[in-house]
């Protein structure tokens, strides 16, 4: 195979290369990005000071000041001016966040012969009282009324929003995405969970992060991760912020932590304070955490925690032709090429797809045995005596493409095609465990488990025949039994879509943003937010089909087109096809994962 570049375009190469993790503020249309994962100061974006009202204000401008005012989350002292004594008394702006779209020059409109102010306008999400992000439905609307009467000889709103709202003009100057971390099942990996937070000082946003995260997870992750955090653990005091190094002083309740979950405490730490701070120091009751080390921690001694899955295997390609299964070579300058896994027992089988484990030495395909169709799982490699075998894990019904998790768990997802999808776990020792689904009527088209193994991505066949890329996790039931709950449609704005999979940025989702538009590989946050043409895309260049990525950073995203061309992006935004003889191999591609 030979590489032909499909063009360039003037995209600067610094887009495509922020670490994995990063979010983006929730807007819409081109947003920009920001590295979560690299330490930043906090606060530098500024936003501008609630004002008080004016004298004599009428009621349109007094609520256009008072929506304003609401705004300024480090200020709500400001807001409660514009309400009347009663309603400053009830207002809890802290339940949450209503976003909406602040485009339209009749957001606030005054109702013809009273002193009502309506606020209607498209809603764009939620972000509730956790500051977690929930993206909208299309053509969802948000609608108050602000009720506006006379008090103390001056104009006041006298009706309660609950919570708050937000103009998406404000969101950048008013907002900042962070992310907390917990241990997956198998504690040996840390698990997002993203939030947004005010704009605030790194130690004012450095003390919140802790406290959230002493917490516990959010709804979206529920039980499914767990926290080394004993109960009742708090911040003794603020968690001061000097030339990159946070300290954090934690009350008695951590000290009785055995050593490893004193590691893996350390670990959730300081992977949330990563944006604002290089070195964390961590105490408990006047001594280090860590063997009574009260020097600052480095995130090195940590790597192993890494979400981010800095495993060099997993930016190695794969992929089936004519059944049997090959790996890609990107990394050569000028030839690319495949290699037939020919001395692998799985080489003789017939794939209709591939999994491929994140450290590249299993493999999984699904095929048919004997006339029934099976997920054989075997080694990639060649086998070196006669006990090596293939594993035949038997299925019902269609079969999706299995996925590993970094523990080695391979989920198979079977039935797909029927109203009753079902999903197990085969571990590493080839156990298998029933994870209890329920889909209500709708068949799943795609399954893609994150490698903590704990967060599944999905792409949901709608009702209405409108493709949905939906998010779940595994959490347990009182008996301990595998379950898929707390299910989020990320409702990404896109038609006709047909796959979804995880990346260094978030989650990759092939759609139209138009129903005649192109269909086009999407970047979406992993909360739903910010969806945005994945950098360096060409338009309409060729039409996306299935996708191959995962969240290693070093990654590169691979698009197979509904012309079976396979299409690959090098780090410096060219896409190239794969070509031998100038045809395109007809390779269905995946990666590790």
């Amino acid at each position: 195979m030979r590489r032909r570049a499909a063009g360039v375009l003037g995209v600067g190469l610094a887009v495509v290369l922020v670490a994995a993790g990063c979010a983006s503020v929730p807007t819409e249309g081109q947003i920009r990005n920001g590295s979560k994962n690299a330490a930043a100061a906090s606060g530098g974006k500024v936003g501008v000071e609630a004002q008080e009202p004016r004298t004599n204000a009428k009621p349109p401008a007094l609520v256009s000041g008072f929506v304003e005012a609401m705004s300024d989350f480090s200020n709500y002292d400001t807001a409660r001016m514009y309400m009347t004594p009663d309603a400053a008394a009830k207002w809890e702006p802290e339940k949450g966040i209503t976003v909406y779209d602040q485009s339209s020059t009749k957001a606030l409109t005054q109702v013809p012969g009273t002193n009502t102010i309506r606020l209607k306008a498209p809603r764009i999400g939620t972000i509730d009282a956790r500051g977690s992000w929930s993206s909208a439905p299309r053509g969802s609307m948000v609608q108050f009324d602000f009720t506006v009467q006379q008090a103390d000889g001056q104009f006041r709103v006298s009706s309660v929003p609950n919570g708050t709202f937000l103009p998406n003009n404000q969101l950048e100057s008013r907002l900042e995405p962070y992310a907390l971390y917990f241990a997956n099942r198998e504690r040996g990996m840390l698990v997002p969970d993203p939030i947004f937070l005010p704009q605030l000082p790194p130690g004012q946003v450095a003390t919140r992060l802790v406290q959230e995260l002493l917490k516990g997870p959010t709804s979206r992750l529920g039980n499914g991760v767990g926290t080394a955090a004993p109960p009742g653990t708090q911040v003794n005091v603020s968690v001061p912020v000097e030339l990159g190094e946070a300290t954090v002083e934690l009350s008695k309740s951590a000290a009785g932590l055995s050593a490893v979950d004193r590691g893996v405490l350390a670990a959730q730490i300081m992977w949330t304070l990563r944006p604002i701070s290089t070195r964390v120091k961590i105490t408990v009751d006047g001594a280090g955490l860590v063997d009574n080390n009260t020097d600052a921690l480095q995130f090195a001694n940590y790597a192993q925690f890494d979400p981010t899955v800095p495993i060099p295997q997993m930016k190695d390609l794969y992929g089936t032709v004519g059944g049997k299964i090959v790996r890609v070579n990107l990394d050569s300058a000028t030839t690319i090429g495949a290699t037939p896994l020919n001395e692998s027992l799985l080489f003789s089988y017939s794939a209709e797809s591939l999994a491929v484990n994140p450290r590249g030495t299993t493999g999984a395909v699904v095929t048919e045995a004997d006339g029934d169709e099976v997920v054989a799982v075997g080694s990639l490699a060649e086998a070196t005596d006669d006990s090596e075998k293939v594993d035949p894990v038997p299925t019902d019904g269609k079969v999706l493409r299995p996925s590993f998790d970094n523990q080695e768990n391979l989920w198979i997802l079977d039935r797909a095609d029927s109203s009753a999808p079902r999903l197990r776990m085969r571990t590493k020792d080839g156990k298998i465990a029933e994870v209890r689904t329920n889909f209500g009527g709708r068949k799943p088209v795609q399954l893609r488990m994150a490698p903590d193994g704990v967060r599944a991505l999905m792409v949901i066949e709608g009702k209405n025949g409108q493709n949905t890329v939906e998010t779940g996790t595994i959490t347990t039931d009182n008996a301990k039994k595998f379950q898929l709950t707390q299910p989020r449609a990320l409702q990404v704005p896109l038609y006709d879509i047909t796959d979804a999979t995880w990346n260094q940025l978030g989650v990759l989702v092939s759609g139209r943003p138009a129903p005649n538009g192109a269909r086009q590989p999407w970047l979406v946050n992993v909360d739903g937010s910010a969806p945005r043409v994945i950098p360096g895309s060409p338009n309409n260049a060729f039409q996306s089909e299935t996708l191959a990525s995962n969240p290693n950073i070093d990654t590169l995203p691979v698009v197979r087109d509904t012309d079976g061309v396979t299409h690959w992006q090098s780090k410096d935004l060219n896409w190239s096809e794969l070509e031998e003889n100038e045809q395109p191999i007809n390779i269905q591609p995946v990666y590790p994962g």
